[in-house]
C-alpha cells in the first residue's frame, strides 16, 4: 500500500522557534492523539511544503493542508490553534487537492496580524498522521528558517502476522447522529474520532453525503467535509461493534471539552437603595478597584473671611 522503503528528511514549513508537541497549548495536539510531529511559532506569513508530494486534503477554511510524501508518509500542516473558527478570514490557499507540489513550494498564505489577533495561538504544527507506518525523529529544537532540516521520517518494521490478526467477526451495526463539534470534522475532532475507533477491534466507517471513510484514517475523515450540525451515519463490524458504535456516536455528538465555552453570567452592580432625604443628592457607591498615586487625609479646611465687598 505504501512505498515504505526510504527515510525522508522534512524541511521547516515555516520560520520561527521550534517547540515539542508537549509544549503546544492544545490537549489534542500535545497528547499525541493527532500523531507525532513538531510545532513552530511562525515569524513569516507563508506555509511551505516540507517535501515533495501530493495534496490529499486542503481545509475548506484555508488553515490546513495534508500532503502525502512519495514514500507514503501523510503530513498534516496546521496553521495556528482554533483557526478553523476564522472561517477562512486571513487565509489564502495556494494549492488544490490532488495537486503535486515540490519541496519548498508555497502552500498557503496568511495575514500574520489578523490571525494572531483572532485565534487562540499562531503556533503551527507538522503532524505525521499515519504513524503506524512511520516514526518521527526531531533534528533540531532551535529556531529555524523555511527549508532548514527539521524532522526525519523513518519507516517502521511491519509485522505481517500482526497485520493479518484483525477482527474477522461478521457482526455489524450502524447508527446516525448529528456532529456537534464547532467547525465540523476538522483536524482536532477527527483525531478524537480516530482515537475512539482505535480503542476497539471492530472496523468502523463514517458515511456522509454519499461518501465513506475509515475511522482509522485522519485524512479520510477530514476529506468527507462534514460540517457542524451535519447528520452522519456510522457502521461498525466486529465482535465489539455495539460498544464501538455507541462510543463513536457519543464522540461525534459531544463537542471537545475546551470548545464548549459556557458564557459566564454577567454580574450587575446594583446601587444600594436608601430612603430619600431632604436636601441630599443620591449617588452610586464606587466600584472596588485599584487606587494609584499619593493618598492624603484631609483633617480641616479654612476659608478666607468674607469681606462683604462682593454682591
Amino acid at each position: 500500500m505504501h512505498n515504505n522503503n526510504k527515510d525522508l528528511t522534512l524541511g521547516a514549513p515555516l520560520s520561527g522557534p521550534v517547540l515539542t508537541l508537549a509544549r503546544v497549548p492544545d490537549l489534542v495536539f500535545s497528547s499525541g492523539a493527532m500523531g507525532d510531529g513538531i510545532a513552530i511559532d511562525p515569524l513569516n506569513n507563508t506555509l511551505h511544503a516540507p517535501c515533495a508530494g501530493v495534496v490529499v486534503h486542503a481545509a475548506r477554511t484555508g488553515h490546513a493542508v495534508t500532503l502525502r510524501a512519495d514514500n507514503g508518509a501523510e503530513l498534516l500542516l496546521h496553521l495556528g490553534l482554533d483557526t478553523v473558527q476564522l472561517q477562512g478570514e486571513g487565509f489564502s490557499m495556494l494549492v488544490q487537492e490532488g495537486a503535486r507540489v515540490s519541496c519548498g513550494q508555497a502552500l498557503l498564505r496568511f495575514d500574520l496580524d489578523q490571525v494572531a489577533r483572532n485565534s487562540k495561538s499562531l503556533i503551527s504544527l507538522m503532524i505525521l498522521t499515519n504513524g503506524e507506518h512511520f516514526q518521527t525523529l526531531p533534528i533540531t529544537l532551535k529556531s529555524v528558517k523555511v527549508g532548514e532540516p527539521l524532522l526525519h521520517i523513518v519507516p517502521r518494521a511491519t509485522n505481517a502476522a500482526q497485520a493479518q490478526a484483525s477482527d474477522t467477526s461478521t457482526d455489524e451495526v450502524e447508527g446516525q447522529t448529528r456532529v456537534n463539534h464547532r467547525g465540523g470534522l476538522h483536524a482536532r475532532p477527527a483525531a478524537l474520532i480516530r482515537q475512539t475507533a482505535q480503542g476497539f477491534s471492530s472496523k468502523a466507517q463514517l458515511h456522509f453525503n454519499g461518501k465513506s471513510a475509515s475511522c482509522d484514517s485522519l485524512v479520510s475523515l477530514m476529506g468527507l467535509g462534514v460540517g457542524e450540525q451535519d447528520e452522519v451515519r456510522v457502521s461498525c463490524q466486529g465482535k465489539d461493534c455495539k460498544a464501538a458504535l455507541l462510543a463513536l456516536l457519543d464522540a461525534l455528538a459531544t463537542p471537545l471539552t475546551e470548545d464548549a465555552h459556557a458564557a459566564a453570567p454577567a454580574l450587575k452592580a446594583v446601587a444600594p437603595q436608601r430612603p430619600a432625604e431632604a436636601g441630599v443628592i443620591q449617588g452610586v457607591c464606587a466600584a472596588p478597584g485599584l487606587v494609584c498615586g499619593p493618598l492624603f487625609h484631609l483633617t480641616a479646611m479654612t476659608l478666607p473671611e468674607d469681606s462683604g465687598g462682593h454682591p
